[in-house]
């Protein structure tokens, strides 16, 4: 391996510079060369900052992070398409398994360079009105997968499946449902629990699966069986990516139950509706987090995770939600659940009960100076015009403790 300028084959390879124009492309060749490195020599230390994106081209490096975790990287795979560690401070430090080549360039030079793209130039895949996206190889590799048709979308749990295709036959009775759920018993109980929660309760404790399905009603019985059933979706098998499911169940469960504690104070909405809303908004993160889940490298860098999501989430929940065939209304939230200045001439509907509650949802936490107060955002308006009594208020962290608690134990 000797110093060199770069290929014709590497520059339309490594990103972002496979974006740029051809005339791009040749100032860069003509800028740069590549790098040398002996074995065990340090590329760059963890903690220390630069001015510089580094590839690697040819050989293979160790990067070992501050918890001691490692994690190898060889020139030509995919991950050595993308910058290595592209943080500032490094996040691992990177050492050479053997010799290396590498290329270096500085990080001002390349968005120059990007920023020279012709407008009508088709900028594959990455989308260039975020710059820190076009070195996000998580983005890029959910999003080719996406395109292609490929992306693995889950699928909606088989009791749940059972339960939404009988309450479409019109002859459907408490009977014919309770025969299909009392195949899981788990199910079973978790209905009459609700059946005699202070949500739903009458004035009897009932003890059998089918007066709870009289009680609740058929329709109701299908939102809360796809309710219960839905932590079968939220799974993983590496620690890191089980932590951040984990962390997204906790928060998709505490916005089911603020959504369903404000059903009951307002008009036009129904308690079991608007649990599986709540639960489901943010369903479009689970085939994102399934992808890292294969691909642990993908999984280090905290800012490319949560930069992904934010950005690919709603577009997959829709692909999910359309795949399980929930109505429009569901769809709907799917895409517009964190738009939380979203204006609607329309009277309030599940979507801007999900965005009150999840902004509800972190009052009384770390991220809370990162959300505008839910009582700012026009979804709050509208849903306040809607109060069953005009002198209540929408804030049940506040005002309905008890009954969030009960609604959380529902999922135990």
């Amino acid at each position: 391996m000797s110093i060199r300028s770069l290929t014709n084959e590497e520059v339309n390879t490594l990103f972002p510079i496979r974006n740029f124009s051809d005339n791009s492309k040749q100032q860069l060749k003509e800028m740069v060369k590549t790098e040398q490195y002996d074995s065990n020599s340090i590329l760059f230390s963890e903690g220390s900052s630069d001015d510089k994106q580094t590839y690697l081209l040819e050989g293979k490096i160790q990067l070992t992070f501050s918890n001691k975790k490692e994690r190898i990287i060889e020139g030509g795979q995919m991950e050595a398409r993308f910058p290595i560690d592209n943080t500032s401070p490094h996040q691992a430090t990177a050492v050479a398994l053997g010799d290396v080549t590498v290329l270096s360039v500085k990080r001002n030079t390349l968005d120059d360079l990007l920023n020279e793209v012709l407008p009508n130039n088709n900028v594959e895949i990455l989308d260039n009105s975020q710059d820190s996206l076009l070195y996000n190889q998580l983005y890029f590799e959910v999003t080719q997968e996406m395109q292609a048709g490929k992306l693995i979308l889950p699928s909606i749990p088989e009791t749940a499946v059972k339960v939404r295709a009988a309450i479409t036959d019109p002859h459907a009775t408490s009977d014919t449902i309770a025969k299909i759920t009392q195949q899981d018993p788990a199910i079973t109980a978790q209905l009459i629990k609700v059946a005699n929660s202070p949500l739903f309760r009458g004035r009897e404790k009932i003890e059998a699966l089918p007066l709870a399905i009289t009680r609740l009603g058929i329709k109701a019985i299908s939102n809360l069986i796809t309710t219960f059933t839905m932590r079968m979706v939220f799974t993983a098998k590496t620690k890191d990516v089980k932590d951040l499911i984990s962390a997204l169940w906790l928060h998709s469960r505490d916005v089911s139950g603020i959504c369903a504690v404000m059903a009951k104070k307002l008009k036009g909405f129904d308690t079991d509706k608007a649990m599986l809303a709540g639960l489901i908004h943010d369903i479009g993160s689970i085939p994102i987090l399934t992808h890292a889940d294969k691909h642990p490298n993908l999984i280090h860098n905290k800012t490319e995770v949560q930069q992904t999501l934010e950005k690919l989430s709603p577009v997959i929940g829709k692909m999910v939600l359309e795949k399980w065939n929930f109505t429009e209304d569901f769809v709907e939230l799917a895409v517009n659940a964190e738009n939380w200045e979203r204006k609607n001439d329309q009277p309030a509907n599940y979507t801007d009960l999900v965005i009150v509650a999840q902004l509800l949802s972190f009052k009384n936490t770390p991220h809370k100076s990162h959300y505008p107060e839910a009582s700012s955002v026009p979804a709050y308006n509208r849903l306040t015009k809607l109060l069953r009594d005009p002198n209540d208020s929408l804030d049940v962290l506040e005002n309905a403790q008890e009954e969030l608690t009960i609604v959380k134990q529902l999922f135990n």
